[in-house]
């Protein structure tokens, strides 16, 4: 079972600057005030939910589990608490929570909806580090937890595609998506500026490939034809613009591919389209800007 990766220097290093700044809200809690009914306590809970009461929340759903728990509010307080732990940002403890609840309870409606499958989901997506003045940009970090968000979000989109979370699952697969290929963009940029052109054709045919939806893919095709021609191949450069001025052609790059067709006719004359040959996996990406891997070329 997949789990969440531990905390990045993202997560650190903003916890850290909050700590300073104010106390521990974990440190205490409210008391609670329990009732001898289920669905008060149950709704106690929920109250607290609303309010961010998320410790105070998960007491009352316990005990509303603990003291009824063949009533329908444990079943929901079951639910209640992986909420209540997604709110609190301790969203391994909510994963496994809502998997738990879609094991035990497969016919209910919140499973049937999809809720608790995208709770899975988002909480992975929530996990992935935001772009922050003291940290590389987002490209340039550690692509894991976004590979993993939008393996869980892909995998809820595809059983639930007709609920009503699926298009806010899809919103998230996008960005996860469009992430993944700036990732590879500037890896290839890496490549290309050391003078590995083979390694950068092979991430931007993978990107091409990979990640059709990105609206990255008019960069690309410029740059993977503009990288053809460093290598003295006008089949392939001239197959590469040619796609970009087909699918592109109100994007400003292809005007900017056209005369490169026009630099390939005077050049070459009437060279017929090559298509390229399909690159083999990249290796792993790197990790940050300092230590790419070393590709071929």
């Amino acid at each position: 079972m997949m789990r969440l990766r531990p905390y990045r220097l993202t997560a650190l290093l903003v916890g850290g600057l909050a700590a300073a700044g104010c106390a521990d809200v974990t440190a205490s809690t409210r008391s609670v005030a329990y009732s001898s009914s289920a669905k008060e306590n149950y709704d106690r809970g929920i109250s607290e939910l609303k309010s961010e009461g998320w410790l105070e929340a998960i007491k009352y759903f316990t005990y509303t589990k603990a003291k009824f728990g063949f009533s329908k509010w444990a079943t929901l307080a079951e639910l209640g608490i992986a909420d209540a732990h997604f709110g609190h940002q301790q969203y391994q403890e909510a994963v496994d929570g809502y998997r738990a609840f879609i094991k035990g309870h497969p016919q209910h409606e919140q499973v049937q909806n999809g809720y608790a499958a995208f709770r899975i989901g988002e909480a992975f997506f929530k996990e992935i580090p935001t772009e922050w003045f003291l940290v590389p940009p987002a490209y340039e970090m550690d692509q894991g937890p976004i590979k993993d968000a939008l393996r869980e979000l892909t995998a809820f989109a595809d059983e639930y595609s007709d609920s009503p979370y699926a298009p806010k699952a899809r919103k998230m697969i996008g960005e996860c998506t469009k992430r993944l290929a700036d990732h590879e963009l500037y890896v290839a940029n890496f490549y290309l500026e050391r003078g590995k052109p083979l390694a950068t054709i092979g991430r931007l045919e993978g990107l091409v490939r990979e990640y059709p939806g990105s609206n990255l893919e008019a960069e690309v095709l410029l740059l993977l034809g503009r990288t053809y021609l460093k290598m003295e191949k006008p089949g392939e450069a001239k197959f590469t613009f040619q796609r970009l001025v087909e699918r592109h052609p109100d994007d400003f790059r292809a005007k900017k591919a056209q005369l490169y067709l026009d630099y390939i006719a005077r050049r070459w004359g009437d060279v017929s389209p090559a298509v390229p040959p399909t690159p083999p996996p990249p290796t792993r990406s790197p990790a940050g800007p300092a230590h790419p891997e070393e590709g071929n070329g």
